[in-house]
Parts: C-alpha cells; structure tokens; sequence
C-alpha cells in the first residue's frame, strides 16, 4: 500500500505568495489579504483563494471574483451544500450572522465564538461554534457538547480517518 500524498502550502500575507509543496509557487493576494483556499469548482483540487476584508472581495484564482462581506466579516468558506464544492461563507461576529450565498442566512453564535464548520455528520459542512470560556461546541440545530477550555484553538478535523470532522 502507497501512503497518501500530502502536499502543504503557505500563503505570505506580505507578498501574495501561495507556495505548495512540490507542485508550485504563485502570486495571488496582497497585503492583509485573508487565504481561503477550497475547491469552488468541485474538481477534487484545492483552489487558491482570498477574502480582503476592507472591500468584501473574494477571488478565488481563475474562478471568480465576487464582493460579499466587509469589515467586520470573517470569511467562512465550506462545502454547505455537501456536493463536495466549496462555497464562499460570512461569520459576523458581531451579531452573530452566518450568510452563504444561495444556501442560508442565519444568526448562531456571539462575539467572542469561534466559526468551526465542518463536516461532523457526512451531510456537508455545517454552522458551528466554539465558545472558549465555556468550552461550548455547537452545530446548528443539531447538539451541544463540552470539551475544552478557556485559551484552547479548535482544531475540528478527520482525525479518525472516517471521512466525518471529530472535535478536538
């Protein structure tokens, strides 16, 4: 058997460099510019892709480019569909909304929440919060359950290999 390939890559928020290990180097980004790699074409690859906040754009290298979101917004990108495509995604902490286009807009969660979606359940990625201070998981009309604490990063992942994100 044939260990699986594992390509990492980093985004440089000061040049725009996408560098991926062993496949290639681009320039795409600039400055303050948010990485939000996904497949957004549904073809199996990662795709690379920025959110600038100060103007709400998204541009996802030869895809599209599209504004939605601003200033406040955290850019939650994720298969909400579960086809296996990606689709841009807002959290406003702030408030609480949770707005993908064509998909939903919500309100779920407060200020100091962490957005963790992800595929918890094999139906496609879901709105889901983390909460530090009371070490609060919660999917979107799904459950609840404590695991962590005050200082923890959520770290949701297929850490069982399942194909399913486990908590962590």
């Amino acid at each position: 058997p044939h260990a699986p390939l594992f390509r990492s890559g980093s985004f440089r928020p000061s040049s725009g460099l996408w560098a991926i290990r062993g496949l290639s180097r681009l320039y795409y980004g600039a400055h303050g510019d948010i990485p939000v790699p996904g497949d957004y074409d549904g073809d199996g690859t990662v795709d690379p892709g920025i959110f600038r906040q100060s103007s709400g754009l998204w541009a996802i290298r030869g895809i599209s480019r599209l504004y939605f979101g601003g200033s406040d917004d955290l850019p939650v990108p994720g298969d909400y569909g579960g086809d296996g495509t990606d689709r841009i995604g807002i959290f406003r902490p702030l408030t609480g909304l949770w707005a993908v286009p064509g998909i939903t807009r919500c309100y779920f969660g407060r200020g100091e929440d962490y957005p963790v979606p992800a595929d918890y359940r094999g139906v496609g990625d879901e709105i889901s919060i983390f909460r530090p201070a009371s070490g609060l998981w919660a999917i979107r009309a799904v459950s609840r359950l404590y695991f962590g604490t005050e200082g923890d990063i959520p770290q949701p992942a297929d850490f069982s290999g399942s194909g399913l994100t486990i908590i962590s």
